[in-house]
C-alpha cells in the first residue's frame, strides 16, 4: 500500500502511526508544484453495519468542516483535502516538520561500554540495585520551569482559539503538541472526534428524536479527567490536560504512574518536582478532581500564570535592580562626606592660626556696645512709664491645641520592616497586628510566610495602587475566599506554615504599599459594653487613634458682640 496513489493525486511515501486511531502515512501532492510532502489519515470504520457507515459519514463531514475552520489558526494544520473511497474516509492534512513533546521528554539512552558488559566482582551490590529498579516506573526527562511555562503560554494561545470557535479537543498529550521546526512553536494536532468512527469500543445508539448517535469515550488515560471518562466534556476538560501535560514535563512520570489522593481524588505530584510556589499553585487548579474548581476558560489560565508563574524570574530582576540603586549613590555621599570633613578641618585650622589678641579687643568692643544700647533704652523707658500707666490687653480666645505627629501611647503603630528581602519568613504574636511597609519595584511578588495555629483567624489587609493579596496553605493552594482580594479575614484550620502572597498590576515602576497581617485567638472576643439608653445616647466619634470623642456640646447663639476684654493695670509703688 505504500506506493498506492489515493484520489488519483496523493502518492502515500511512509507509514509513520498506527493503532487504534486508524493509520497515518506521509504522502506526495502529485498535482502541486514540486509534489510537496502531506499528511494523509486513513479512517476505516469499525463495522460494515450500514446505520454505522451511514453515521460515521455524518461525523466525518461535520468534523472535515470543524477542521476546515480551525485550520485558520497559525499553529494548527490546515486541511488540504477530505474524501471518501472504498468505504473508507480519508483527510489530507499540512505537513508540520518537528518533534512531538512525547520524543522531546524521552530520556537519553547510556552509552554501554565495553567495559561495563563484563561484570566485575564488586558489581554485585550495582546489579541488586538494578534488579530492583525493574519495577520501578521509568521516567521521562524532566524540563526546567522556565521551559513548561513557554509550553504552557504557547499552547495556551492555541486553546482560546479552538475554544473560542466552540471547539473541545478532548485528547491534548505530549504526542499531539508538536514543535514546528523553522520557529520552535507549539503545534496543536488530532482532534480527536474524528476517532469515533473506527474505535473498537464506538456503539450506536438512539437519541431523544430516535435517530442513531455514536456513544464513545474519546482521550487518553492520565490525560482525561473524570467528567470526560464519564462523556461529559468541557472546556475545563482540555485545560485539565494541559495541567497534566505540564505536570509530566516538571516530573517526568507518567500520569498514570501520579498517586491520586485517596480521600480528595487529587493528583499528588509537588513532591515529584523542583517547582515554584507560584506555577504550583496554577497547575494544582488546573488538575483539580472536580471541574468546577478548575479554571474555568483560558483567560483565567493566563491571568493566573501571569500573577503567580512568573514571581520567581520578576523578583530576581527586581532584587538586582534594587541592590544597584542602593550601592550606586553611595561614593557620592562618601565623597561628599569626605568634603565636608575636610573642610572642617581646614576651617578649624584657620581659627586657630587668628592672633588671641584680635579675639579679646572685639569681645570688649561688643559688651560696650551692648551696655549703651541698655543705658539708653532706660533713659526713654523710664519717664514714660511715671507718666502714663501701660495697659495690656489680654483677649478671652481659647488657647491653640498643639499639633504633634508622634502617635499617642494609646495605640501605638509596629514599626515598619526595612524595605530589603521580597520573601521573608515572620513569626506573628497573637492577637497583635503586624504593619509592614515595603515598595514593589515592577510588580515583583512579595511573599510572607509564618507559622499559624489551628482555630485562629487570620487577619490580612493591603494597601497600595493595584496590589492584591492570595493566602497558601502549607501545601501552596490557595484558600478559598483568598485569592487576589485586598483585604480579607481567613480561619485556619490546621497547623502549619501559611504564606501571604503579593501581585501588583499598576504600570509604576515602583509602588509603595502597606500590609497589615494579624493572628486572631477566636476564644478571645472583644467586650461591648451595655448602653442603658441607646436613643438618648449622642452618636460617639472616633479620632484618628482610635480613642472615642466626648458627646458634642450644644453650640452657643452666635452674636456680634465681641467677646469681653479683661484690663490690667500697672499701679506705680
Amino acid at each position: 500500500m505504500a506506493a498506492k496513489v489515493l484520489d488519483g493525486r496523493y502518492k502515500l511515501i511512509k507509514k509513520i502511526g498506527a493503532g487504534g486511531f486508524g493509520h497515518t502515512f506521509i504522502a506526495r501532492d502529485m498535482r502541486r508544484p514540486g509534489s510537496p510532502p502531506c499528511v494523509v489519515k486513513q479512517l476505516k470504520p469499525a463495522s460494515d453495519d450500514p446505520n454505522f457507515i451511514r453515521e460515521a459519514r455524518r461525523l466525518f463531514n461535520t468534523e472535515a468542516e470543524t477542521l476546515e475552520k480551525l485550520g485558520r489558526h497559525d499553529q494548527i494544520p490546515q486541511l488540504l483535502a477530505y474524501f471518501e473511497e472504498d468505504t473508507q474516509f480519508f483527510l489530507v492534512q499540512e505537513f508540520i516538520e518537528g518533534r512531538s513533546l512525547h520524543d522531546e521528554l524521552k530520556p537519553a539512552l547510556p552509552e554501554v561500554s565495553s567495559s561495563d558488559q563484563e561484570p566485575r566482582d564488586g558489581d554485585s551490590f550495582n546489579l541488586q540495585n538494578e534488579i530492583e529498579s525493574i519495577n520501578q516506573p521509568i521516567k521521562d526527562r524532566q524540563l526546567p520551569e522556565t521551559e513548561v511555562i513557554k509550553i504552557l503560554r504557547d499552547v495556551l494561545e492555541v486553546l482560546e482559539f479552538v475554544h473560542s470557535e466552540g471547539v473541545i479537543h478532548r485528547d491534548i498529550k505530549p504526542d499531539n503538541l508538536i514543535r514546528r521546526k523553522s520557529d520552535q512553536k507549539i503545534v496543536l494536532i488530532d482532534f480527536g472526534a474524528v476517532r469515533a468512527m473506527q474505535d473498537v469500543n464506538t456503539q450506536l445508539a438512539a437519541d431523544e428524536k430516535g435517530e442513531s448517535r455514536f456513544t464513545v469515550t474519546i482521550g487518553t488515560p492520565g490525560y482525561m479527567p473524570s467528567e470526560q471518562c464519564a462523556g461529559r466534556p468541557s472546556y475545563s476538560s482540555d485545560i485539565y490536560a494541559l495541567g497534566m501535560v505540564a505536570i509530566k514535563a516538571l516530573t517526568g512520570c507518567s500520569p498514570t504512574d501520579l498517586p491520586n489522593d485517596p480521600a480528595t481524588g487529587e493528583v499528588v505530584w509537588r513532591d515529584k518536582a523542583r517547582v515554584s510556589n507560584g506555577l504550583a499553585m496554577v497547575l494544582t487548579r488546573m488538575v483539580r478532581y472536580h471541574y468546577t474548581q478548575r479554571y474555568q476558560s483560558v483567560r483565567e489560565v493566563n491571568q493566573g500564570l501571569t500573577t503567580f508563574a512568573t514571581m520567581t524570574d520578576v523578583e530576581r530582576q527586581a532584587t538586582t535592580s534594587k541592590l544597584v540603586r542602593s550601592t550606586a549613590p553611595d561614593q557620592p555621599n562618601s565623597a561628599r562626606s569626605s568634603s565636608a570633613q575636610s573642610e572642617s578641618t581646614s576651617r578649624r585650622r584657620t581659627v586657630a592660626t587668628t592672633p588671641s589678641t584680635n579675639s579679646n579687643a572685639g569681645v570688649i568692643f561688643l559688651f560696650g556696645g551692648l551696655l549703651a544700647a541698655i543705658t539708653v533704652i532706660a533713659a526713654f523707658a523710664i519717664p514714660a512709664m511715671r507718666n502714663k500707666p501701660p495697659a495690656v490687653i489680654v483677649n478671652n480666645q481659647p488657647p491653640a491645641s498643639p499639633i504633634t505627629e508622634a502617635p499617642t501611647a494609646a495605640s501605638p503603630l509596629p514599626k515598619a520592616i526595612p524595605n530589603e528581602p521580597t520573601n521573608q519568613t515572620l513569626n506573628l504574636v497573637a492577637n497583635q497586628d503586624l504593619v509592614i511597609s515595603k515598595t514593589m519595584y515592577s510588580n515583583a511578588g512579595h511573599t510572607y510566610t509564618f507559622p499559624a495555629k489551628s482555630g485562629q483567624t487570620l487577619v490580612t489587609a493591603i494597601a497600595g495602587d493595584g496590589l492584591s493579596i492570595t493566602i497558601l496553605n502549607s501545601q501552596g493552594i490557595a484558600l478559598p475566599n483568598a485569592v487576589n482580594v485586598a483585604n480579607t479575614n481567613v480561619p485556619i484550620v490546621a497547623d502549619g506554615a501559611y504564606t501571604v502572597q503579593l501581585r501588583g498590576t499598576s504600570k509604576s515602576p515602583e509602588v509603595p504599599y502597606e500590609l497589615r497581617l494579624g493572628l486572631k485567638d477566636v476564644a478571645i472576643a472583644p467586650v461591648v459594653n451595655p448602653v442603658p439608653n441607646p436613643i438618648a445616647t449622642p452618636p460617639i466619634t472616633t479620632t484618628t487613634t482610635g480613642q472615642p470623642l466626648p458627646p458634642p456640646q450644644p453650640s452657643p447663639t452666635p452674636t456680634t458682640t465681641p467677646p469681653p476684654q479683661i484690663e490690667i493695670k500697672i499701679r506705680n509703688r
